[in-house]
């Protein structure tokens, strides 16, 4: 079993509204090089659906430099209606979300929720303040 450090959230970059569900995901994931599978642990599509994706005992492909200890999680959207990053999050995929982290905090409680931006300034990603979310589940 992988030691999990990590809970990296993730947005797809892509506009408010445009449909781009977990299927989507999966299949340009797949056209990369090396890609068999999402490299998101899990995703949330617009409607608070939570599509598993990569089993979590599975090495992700989400995070340069941080894959091989964290969760990676996705949420549709991050983009306004004319491209530009925005906190895009749905009142169903906020109640998802939440569920979701108490779940993954209750396997992993020394887990630290992040933002890919976090570890990655040159990413905007997710476009929302997760610090909400590590005050919530510590």
């Amino acid at each position: 079993m992988r030691t999990i450090t990590l809970i990296i959230l993730h947005c797809s970059a892509t506009r408010e509204n445009q449909r781009y569900t977990a299927e989507d995901c999966k299949r340009d994931h797949m056209k990369r090089p090396h890609f068999k599978d999402i490299g998101y642990h899990f995703y949330i599509e617009r409607d608070g659906k939570v599509v598993e994706g990569r089993p979590i005992e599975k090495i992700g492909a989400h995070c340069e430099h941080h894959n091989n200890h964290s969760i990676g999680i996705c949420l549709e959207g991050g983009l306004d209606c004319h491209g530009q990053y925005a906190d895009t999050r749905t009142g169903a995929q906020e109640m998802a979300l939440l569920g979701l982290l108490a779940r993954l905090k209750d396997d992993y409680p020394h887990a630290l929720i992040v933002a890919h931006h976090e570890l990655n300034p040159d990413k905007p990603c997710p476009c929302f303040d997760v610090s909400e979310y590590r005050q919530l589940f510590g």
